[in-house]
């Protein structure tokens, strides 16, 4: 039998998800969404060619839905294991989760019998009331989806509780949990988005959080150890969805593509075009952070667009910033080339005059944002104590670092360091 998933945006269907008796998964539009004069966007990755059919040769989800489910790891076996999914089956996960997704798309199974000829009218209207996976999903409190690897959950607080989403509730903040691999990552991940957020930058309101405060429900899910980093969720406000698309989801890659598929000066060379010259110095600015930061894990899912107005894009709040240099196990090679290199050690700022050139931006004017970037990361890590929150080992590690990469070492001597 073919199954039919109806995607909606913003509360209305724009597309049908559908898997033949053979398995093969399609995409397409809905012939109102395609005519609609101010029609949302739902990925820049179907802006070139909206009337065609997308399907993947391997059976599995288009790379934009692929990307809005949990990657292969611990997070997504609890789900699988807890909801019943079958181990690998992307689109039933889909189903199961699609009620919460990242930004403002939902899928949720079509009733056939009431499948609309007609596209110009195709609401939720059409949509059965829950499938047995989704209606499972609620039961166990776990009907969201957080695309990545890390333990994290979706979660609604108060001042006093961390707990799981109710039946139609949305999570509007996120629980990542600490590490007993990566020792003091909560601590780290913290201090890191304090110090974007005293340097200017666009941070979600964020805290470190005891995790007694955890909800019984949720600690049944996983170990949360003593305390849990607790981040506000930037495509949720007041109960309103905002859409947003990672830039995996942006370049359709798949999640298993985020590294080495492209290059920093393409992402930059995406952002100028998208959203001209101010967006890409402030991606300028946000890469020199993540340099500055010891952050060689900056991969294509660590960077999206936020659709305020549902049409134009713009750079989405900074996540997930965390200082990987901090622990020597892990692979210290950027996530992606920056001019030619994935070499952290080899960063100056001819790499980034050599981004700009291929960027087509003005070389001046990016070297200069980046020395005042840097200046302005200096103040903002004195003047804030950052070397205070970080975990004493990770701060020595980050000291040797602005040691030893050519674009820090000028300023290492004006920084604070502990001891």
């Amino acid at each position: 039998m073919t199954e039919i998933l109806g995607v909606g945006l913003h509360g209305k269907i724009v597309g049908y998800l559908t898997q033949t008796t053979k398995g093969q998964i399609t995409f397409r539009f809905t012939e109102a969404y395609l005519s609609s004069p101010n029609r949302p966007v739902l990925s820049q990755s179907f802006e070139d060619n909206l009337s065609r059919i997308y399907s993947d040769q391997k059976r599995s989800l288009p790379p934009f839905f692929a990307n809005l489910i949990p990657e292969h790891g611990t997070l997504r076996e609890l789900i699988e294991k807890n909801l019943g999914v079958e181990t690998d089956n992307d689109l039933a996960l889909l189903e199961a989760v699609g009620r919460d997704l990242p930004g403002a798309v939902e899928v949720i199974r079509v009733n056939e019998d009431s499948f609309p000829s007609k596209d110009d009218q195709a609401m939720f209207a059409y949509i059965t009331e829950d499938s047995d996976d989704s209606l499972k999903a609620e039961a166990m409190g776990l009907r969201f989806s957080l695309a990545g690897v890390q333990m994290k959950f979706s979660v609604l607080r108060d001042p006093e509780k961390i707990a799981l989403p109710a039946h139609n509730q949305d999570g509007d903040w996120i629980v990542k949990l600490g590490s007993a691999r990566f020792p003091f990552v909560v601590q780290n991940e913290y201090a890191v988005m304090q110090w974007a957020k005293a340097a200017a930058f666009d941070v979600p309101e964020c805290y470190i959080q005891d995790a007694k405060t955890v909800s019984i429900a949720l600690k049944n899910q996983a170990d949360f150890g003593d305390s849990v980093f607790v981040i506000r969720r930037y495509d949720r406000n007041l109960g309103k969805r905002i859409h947003q698309e990672d830039f995996a989801q942006v370049t359709s890659k798949k999640p298993s593509l985020k590294y080495d598929q492209l290059k920093y000066e393409q992402c930059a060379g995406l952002v100028k075009q998208l959203g001209g010259d101010d967006t890409y110095y402030e991606f300028i600015r946000r890469l020199t952070f993540m340099i500055a930061s010891g952050n060689a894990d900056a991969h294509l899912k660590n960077w999206s667009l936020l659709y305020l107005d549902s049409q134009y894009p713009s750079l989405a709040p900074m996540y997930d910033q965390v200082c990987t240099i901090a622990w020597p196990e892990l692979d210290s090679k950027l996530a992606l080339k920056l001019a030619s290199t994935k070499n952290l050690f080899a960063l100056d700022l001819q790499r980034f005059e050599e981004l700009a050139k291929r960027a087509d931006a003005d070389l001046t004017k990016t070297a200069e944002t980046v020395q005042e970037t840097l200046s302005r990361l200096v103040e903002a890590w004195n003047r804030s104590q950052i070397f205070n929150l970080l975990p004493l080992p990770h701060a020595q590690r980050l000291q040797d670092f602005w040691g030893q990469v050519p674009l820090l070492r000028p300023f290492v001597s004006s920084m604070t360091w502990p001891g």
